[in-house]
């Protein structure tokens, strides 16, 4: 299982295991990492997982958030980056993670409305698995096609607007994401990421964990509205 590695000039604080689909840094005591310092936003920064990996996103942190030197704002995290908070530093340890990775073929297999599922033949493992990563291991045992997302926009600023969700993550409203969609062997999810409010999925808050879309969801993020549809 991944984790962080929290020290400061040179001194381990703690260890902290990434269990959780959203896990928070910052200074408030509720954060998963508090770190009561000035110098750390009260909501820094956030990773969420997808399989096997994770994503750094910064929170519009107020002293922005490093890793491995540079300021990032969202960013797929390696084996061994070390993101610098402030004062403090978190070693990211996962030797599950893959290097140098292509982070849209981690996963290439889209979500599926079960009843458009097609099957077109077994899995010989070779040179058509050789290529896909942990994130489809439990999708070996068949070819699939699977029907592309796209949500459309109903209503705000995005209005008229159509975004194909052919990448692994694709965020959604103000600069920064205050969420993103995420492709996953299992479906397409929409997952919080920052400000107060939540999006809504068909008039209800998703709250703090990821959401599986069906087809024809209606999404609020902020002022916008979409629909999300499988072609």
């Amino acid at each position: 299982m991944a984790k962080l590695v929290l020290s400061m000039n040179g001194s381990v604080l703690g260890n902290y295991f990434l269990e959780k689909e959203r896990f928070t840094i910052g200074r408030k005591p509720v954060c998963d990492i508090h770190i009561n310092d000035q110098g750390v936003s009260k909501e820094h920064a956030v990773i969420l997982t997808v399989g096997n990996d994770q994503i750094l996103e910064d929170m519009e942190s107020t002293n922005g958030t490093h890793v491995n030197g540079q300021v990032v704002k969202r960013q797929i995290l390696q084996n061994g980056d070390v993101i610098e908070v402030g004062r403090y530093r978190l070693k990211y340890v996962n030797q599950k993670a893959m290097p140098d990775m292509d982070f849209d073929k981690t996963l290439m297999i889209p979500a599926f409305d079960r009843t458009k599922l097609k099957v077109v033949g077994e899995d010989n493992v070779g040179e058509d698995t050789a290529s896909i990563s942990t994130a489809v291991s439990n999708a070996r045992n068949v070819k699939t096609v699977f029907p592309l997302g796209v949500v459309r926009g109903i209503g705000g600023g995005v209005m008229g607007c159509e975004i194909e969700l052919v990448r692994a993550i694709t965020p959604l409203g103000k600069i920064g994401g205050s969420a993103i969609i995420t492709r996953r062997p299992g479906g397409y999810f929409i997952t919080h990421v920052a400000g107060k409010k939540y999006p809504i999925v068909n008039g209800k808050s998703i709250g703090t964990q990821p959401y599986a879309l069906d087809n024809l969801d209606q999404i609020e993020v902020g002022m916008d509205k979409l629909q999300f549809h499988l072609q």
